[in-house]
This record gives structure tokens, sequence and C-alpha cells, in this order.
């Protein structure tokens, strides 16, 4: 089992363990691989391993009722709410850089992404939280992401 299997063997149990925290797709019924390349190309991105994990085997749904990201496998011209596509393109309009990856915004003003600048091993990138100017790292990649949000209920700066 690689170091990669057993993160996400791991974040499935945790998942599995929190119904009263996590509210995604039942494990398995995600987004399909075409849909994942198709916003990849519309975003001109890749996205890291652990997201694509999520949304192949999740689809979506929220943390604490706070969604985070994903693909709704519609036309991206139409779509709106928290599709990734939808979300990055309406926040590039807004000036966002383009290789931060925006995967859930709170109602407490923090927006969390995925700096796709920096790559760890060959297939992973950082979370970073940002309010207002106040920016900092939170978490090593999507899987560790999943896992502080479990145990942050109220992130403070």
């Amino acid at each position: 089992m690689t170091d990669f299997d057993h993160f996400a063997a791991h974040i499935q149990n945790l998942i599995a363990a929190n119904p009263d925290c996590f509210d995604f797709g039942d494990f398995g019924t995600g987004t399909s691989l075409a849909w994942i390349e198709k916003a990849q190309r519309r975003l001109k991105v890749v996205f890291p391993a652990s997201y694509c994990w999520w949304l192949q085997h999740y689809g979506g749904g929220q943390i604490y009722g706070d969604e985070v990201f994903s693909i709704y496998e519609q036309d991206f011209d139409q779509v709106v709410g928290g599709d990734v596509v939808y979300m990055n393109e309406l926040a590039r309009r807004r000036q966002w850089p383009a290789e931060h990856l925006q995967i859930m915004c709170t109602d407490q003003a923090l927006d969390f992404y995925i700096d796709l600048t920096q790559v760890i091993g060959a297939t992973e990138s950082p979370v970073y939280v940002s309010q207002g100017k106040n920016t900092r790292l939170y978490a090593t990649n999507f899987f560790d992401f999943l896992e502080k949000q479990l145990a942050d209920t109220y992130l403070t700066f």
C-alpha cells in the first residue's frame, strides 16, 4: 500500500466516522474522471491527486455546513453555486490568481485555496487560508485539509 493509499483510506474512515461533521455524497458516487478532466481544461490547471480522489469518490458536500467546491457535472457556462469551475472563474474576475484554486469560502469570510504553484512530490499542493489581507498555510495537501477541518470548527487568525 502506498502512502497515498494509506492516507486515502484514513480519510475515508475519518469521513465515515464523523457523519455529523462531513455531509458528503456516499463513497463511490463521485464525479466522473471525464468531468474532472473537463474542469481542469476549462480552468487550465491540474488538480492535486488528493482533491481528484475526493471528487471521484465523494463528488461534493459540506463540512460543518460550509460547501467544499466540487464539480456539478453541468455545462460550465450555465452552472452556478459551489461548482469549482464557476467559483474560480468568478474569483478570477475579481483578480484572484489563477494558480490559487479556491476550494471553500466560509460564512466567517475565510477563503481556502490550493496553491498550485507549489508542488509537493509529484502530485500534491498545499492549502492556504486567507481572511482579508491575512494569509497562512493551513494544510500540506487536500487530505490534510479535510482532517484539519474536522478539528477546526471555528478557525481564527
